[in-house]
């Protein structure tokens, strides 16, 4: 909406703005934590088993992208009520070491450290809203936690949904050691950190035998390799029956895999979206930095662009986060999934973006 020079309104189009949209970045400051908010929000309306395993994968997944938080510090605060800065711009971890840290109490005496996963979120309660923050990772706020006597452990977002992990839980999601429990798993660790080295035929060989054992997630990786030609002879509709054996199974990569081939074909952007879709409600219930960047990009590119530039820029920040990850332990591919993170960011913040021609809200697949 604008004025015009007869003191009249002119309404623009929607996203028809002069001014290119700012980028936000995966931060307290920026996008915040979706995984964790929305494993909460479940817990809150499931309070079930099945719930709290979903707020445990997602703080595994927030660990995994090196997630950051919000840290109150015990020092003077603002006689203003209106926010200070500090949830923009908030210490820097090392200049905070020493600091005392604003804990809660319950009626039980116990205390804990609150940790805020975005500035809103800090900024909910007078309390909080003038107080000075530390910006840490998730995991030294954690080991912060463990390691300062007197507290029991950490409440995340306290002022509204919140959830609260004591010490045993901070433990188990420290410390706990990461080793494949299913059939095929090792051999799956193996074919990936030979595929780190470049070495294609032991890792082509190496899913081979964890899908003989059963493992989808080693099936969807043979598959890739037979459709690039990555230590075995280039085989796409092999490649194709077995990413959609490995679909059934539940393998997001799998679904993935299939949607970028349907969306290399002519016309088969309408089914790509649909095998986002699901590879999208698959990762929600079990986000991990080996998929769900992937699905938050391709689900940005191909849906929410068209529907929500700010939602589809939030995506894009977090994808581009994981991959950035990945580059920097060698994995396979995620610079060129980096590169189209960020040349999607480039293009959000840039100028309007058409409007999608197929009816994304009606599509099957055959």
């Amino acid at each position: 909406m604008a004025k015009r020079a007869d003191g009249g309104i002119r309404f623009r189009p929607i996203d028809c703005r002069k001014h290119s949209t700012p980028a936000p970045s995966y931060s307290p400051m920026g996008t915040g934590c979706p995984a964790i908010r929305q494993a909460v929000e479940r817990l809150y309306h499931g309070q079930n088993e099945e719930t709290f395993w979903t707020l445990m994968g997602a703080l595994n997944y927030a660990l995994e992208m090196e997630t950051h938080v919000l840290v109150p510090l015990q020092t003077a605060v603002s006689a203003h009520s209106a926010p200070t800065p500090w949830t923009e711009h908030p210490v820097p971890a090392e200049k905070a070491e020493g600091l005392p840290l604003w804990t809660l109490s319950n009626d039980k005496g116990r205390r804990w450290l609150p940790l805020f996963t975005s500035g809103e979120t800090a900024c909910a309660d007078r309390s909080t809203v003038s107080r000075p923050m530390a910006d840490r990772t998730l995991a030294d706020a954690m080991e912060l936690a463990l390691s300062t006597p007197g507290i029991d452990g950490v409440v995340i977002d306290p002022w509204g949904q919140s959830a609260t992990l004591d010490g045993a839980l901070l433990n188990g999601l420290l410390h706990a050691a990461h080793t494949p429990e299913e059939p095929g798993g090792e051999e799956v660790e193996a074919g990936k950190e030979a595929a780190r080295r470049g070495d294609w035929r032991t890792a082509a060989d190496c899913y081979d035998r964890a899908a003989e054992a059963g493992n989808a997630t080693g099936l969807a990786l043979l598959a890739d390799c037979l459709y690039k030609g990555r230590g075995f002879q280039k085989n796409r509709t092999e490649a194709r029956r077995m990413w959609r054996t490995a679909a059934q199974a539940g393998e997001v990569l799998a679904m993935i895999g299939l949607g970028d081939d349907c969306a290399a074909r002519k016309d088969g952007a309408g089914k790509a979206l649909i095998y986002y879709r699901r590879a999208r409600q698959a990762a929600e219930r079990m986000p991990d930095i080996e998929y769900t960047p992937q699905v938050c990009l391709r689900m940005a590119q191909t849906e929410t662009r068209y529907t929500s530039r700010k939602k589809a820029l939030v995506l894009a920040a977090e994808a581009a986060q994981g991959f950035a990850i990945r580059a920097r332990e060698g994995e396979p591919d995620a610079r060129q999934w980096l590169a189209e993170a960020q040349q999607l960011i480039t293009e959000l913040t840039a100028q309007p973006q058409p409007r999608t021609a197929y009816n994304i809200d009606s599509l099957q697949l055959d």
